[in-house]
């Protein structure tokens, strides 16, 4: 099984939710399938060719790669704003990108975070986060090479949907690691 798959099919038993039905009022499932999200990061990646308010135009940025610890960081984060309701770059358990990263293995060089919640698809969040000047710099930070993308759906919140994009340049042996909001 691709490890994309493996990734969906995990969120969806973290999720609680089956495949088929419609879901119950305030349970979470998961709004992208497997084809969205791969669709997801080719989008990113073309969107990072093109110039940005926050950044020119550039064919030498890295192209981003999905990264399944990257996702699953991603996905835990969206479920946690989506139980809560609001967005924070703060969990529930009063842990950051940084701490929430290591904590599935990824050492980052550096990282970054963006939130979103309220739009219906990834297009709306893709240009809400284009037209936050520092979300933006993360959609276009050059040094970053691995993105892990995560929409979790709450019926009846404030919100109903809440995005999640968690991107990283990987540790090398004596990195220091940063990490953005």
């Amino acid at each position: 099984m691709h490890s994309l798959s493996r990734l969906v099919l995990a969120a969806c038993l973290v999720a609680g939710t089956a495949l088929a039905g419609p879901a119950e009022t305030g349970t979470l499932e998961p709004c992208l399938d497997e084809s969205q999200l791969q669709r997801a990061v080719e989008q990113l990646n073309a969107l990072r060719r093109q110039p940005a308010p926050c950044a020119p135009a550039s064919s030498a940025m890295q192209r981003l790669s999905w990264e399944s610890r990257l996702a699953a960081s991603a996905t835990e984060q969206a479920r946690d704003i989506a139980q809560q309701d609001r967005l924070s770059h703060t969990d529930s358990r009063n842990r950051g990108l940084g701490t929430r990263l290591r904590s599935v293995g990824y050492a980052a060089a550096g990282a970054g975070e963006n939130l979103a919640a309220g739009q219906t698809d990834i297009d709306d969040a893709f240009a809400a986060w284009l037209a936050s000047p520092s979300h933006c710099a993360n959609l276009m930070q050059p040094e970053y090479s691995d993105v892990g993308l995560a929409c979790v759906q709450r019926r009846g919140s404030r919100y109903e949907r809440f995005w999640v994009a968690h991107f990283g340049a990987p540790a090398g042996p004596s990195a220091t690691t940063t990490a953005r909001r």
